[in-house]
């Protein structure tokens, strides 16, 4: 009888110590046109290594902003199952979090055996604790809980959002640094006999864009002082990520180590005025989709499609993939890399494409569906080689409007083929529009919004948001809201109101003069 525990204790350990590491390397608004490998102008020898020398997702797709994106990694569905439609807030303007009955990533793999951690950015619920990380199924978290922070003050809306297990934490740093000295320290002092699962969220390069002095001096010849910043920012999350990638190496696991790059939405460069108002930090960011059109926010190829790559040494190496991968099938397919079976019934809305991966055969996109809703509810949807998009004004009750591209033969979506291939138009509306929507966040209130949304940066005035001493903020009352919004669209247009107001006053002077010569 114990030679059988032994062997049984054997076999388990084995079992569990065959199994794979997992780091999920995320970055913050990083475009398309960002890295070297595509022609960027910012040197990314790092990233470009992680692609050159495991496998490069060609077609890889994110949803259009950070929250919706990270809950579709982590749960494996699209927005509109999970719930999470847009960013969250900070927890005085709204309370809402990645709902609690979802297991969610880590939580697959921890009851497999793995340690799991996360350093970086969450930004999927903090109001109560049972959203916090160390309670969705993360041995250890480090970063910040919210949005965009300062990089050295690591303040979001005039408090302090630093933290390790959620406890507030005053740390001098770089967070871009800070994230990548965490993640080295779990990966050299991780368990030798149990698989790590490591997600590492950078905020680099979201707003506010900063950088250590050093970096900003090697890019001392580009002349506009915001691109300037913006290179030396992206520069500095390649080294970081490099010595992440040494790290690995230097522990001698590389060969035992599944690594995943990618974004989390495009750049920030072409955004909607009212939104420019509403986060006014985001007009100072730059980036680069290489030409795909639309930006962060966008479901248009520079929002959605987003450079990545996935590497396990000797297993997945020195190739690139066209197969599309949307982010919402990570979850599914790193949990058929590893082996671990799903025994519960949980429906994914994203496909395993690990034999795809290993086997270099591209499988067309069915229904695979990213999106949005933040002033403008934007959709996409794939089938084969099509793409509809959608685009409509949340606020406004409208039809919205719909394009159709192939998207394989037409990336920079410059020929709309809806009346020309009307029955696959028809075909994906229908589909599109017969989606059922899981009410978790409601549409953003942009009065409400204005008034207690989102800061990135300092100054301090608060105590730290999870020592949790603030308070909810009203919604305004329909009549105030109604102010609110009339400075804000004034605000948002005010160069066409200003213009219009010249236009007239030109028009006036001319009618009295011609009277006047009468």
């Amino acid at each position: 009888m114990n030679k059988l525990y032994i062997l049984l204790i054997l076999f388990l350990s084995e079992s569990i110590y065959s199994k794979p590491n997992v780091i999920i390397i995320l970055t913050d608004d990083l475009g398309w046109g960002d890295v070297s490998y595509h022609g960027g102008h910012i040197p990314t020898p790092n990233i470009d290594a992680l692609a050159k020398n495991g496998v490069e997702l060609n077609r890889f797709y994110a949803s259009p902003v950070c929250s919706p994106t990270r809950a579709s990694l982590l749960t494996g569905l699209h927005i509109f199952n999970h719930g999470i439609i847009r960013p969250l807030a900070n927890p005085t303007a709204e309370q809402y979090g990645l709902p609690v009955d979802l297991k969610i990533m880590p939580q697959f793999f921890k009851e497999a055996g793995y340690q799991t951690a996360l350093s970086g950015k969450w930004h999927l619920g903090m109001h109560l604790e049972e959203y916090w990380p160390t309670n969705r199924g993360f041995d250890q978290s480090y970063g910040h809980m919210l949005g965009g922070i300062g990089y050295f003050d690591h303040v979001h809306t005039s408090r302090l959002d630093w933290h390790r297990n959620e406890e507030p934490l005053y740390e001098d740093g770089y967070s871009t640094e800070l994230i990548a000295n965490e993640a080295i320290r779990i990966i050299e002092t991780k368990d030798p006999m149990r698989p790590l699962f490591l997600y590492v969220a950078f905020n680099a390069p979201h707003t506010p864009i900063e950088a250590p002095k050093n970096n900003i001096e090697l890019f001392n010849d580009i002349k506009d002082p915001l691109d300037r910043v913006y290179a030396a920012n992206v520069n500095a999350l390649d080294t970081e990520i490099g010595k992440i990638i040494r790290a690995i190496e230097d522990q001698g696991i590389l060969e035992e180590t599944i690594i995943v790059f990618f974004s989390d939405n495009g750049p920030v460069f072409d955004i909607n005025p009212i939104i420019a108002v509403l986060a006014p930090g985001l007009t100072k960011a730059r980036g680069s989709t290489a030409g795909l059109v639309g930006s962060k926010t966008s479901a248009r190829e520079g929002g959605i499609r987003v450079p990545a790559s996935i590497m396990w040494k000797g297993v997945l190496d020195n190739s690139k993939s066209d197969q599309y991968i949307f982010v919402q099938d990570l979850l599914p397919t790193l949990l058929s890399a590893a082996e671990i079976e799903v025994t519960e019934q949980i429906v994914f809305d994203g496909t395993d494409k690990w034999k795809n991966l290993i086997t270099g055969d591209v499988v067309a996109p069915n229904n695979d569906f990213v999106g949005t809703k933040i002033v403008f509810d934007e959709r996409a949807l794939f089938n084969d080689k099509w793409k509809l998009h959608f685009r409509k004004p949340v606020m406004l009750d409208v039809e919205g409007t719909y394009s159709l591209f192939n998207v394989n033969d037409d990336p920079f979506e410059s020929k709309d083929l809806s009346k020309i291939e009307a029955e696959v138009f028809n075909s994906m509306k229908t589909t599109m529009i017969s989606m059922k929507q899981r009410e978790v966040i409601p549409l953003i209130d942009p009065a409400h919004f204005y008034r207690y949304g989102d800061t990135e940066g300092g100054p301090t005035i608060g105590s730290p948001w999870l020592e949790m001493d603030y308070d909810i903020k009203q919604y305004p009352s329909p009549i105030e809201g109604f102010f609110i919004m009339v400075w804000v669209f004034f605000l948002a247009f005010k160069y066409y109101w200003i213009g219009l107001i010249m236009l007239l006053f030109g028009a006036i002077l001319s009618i009295r003069k011609l009277r006047a010569s009468k």
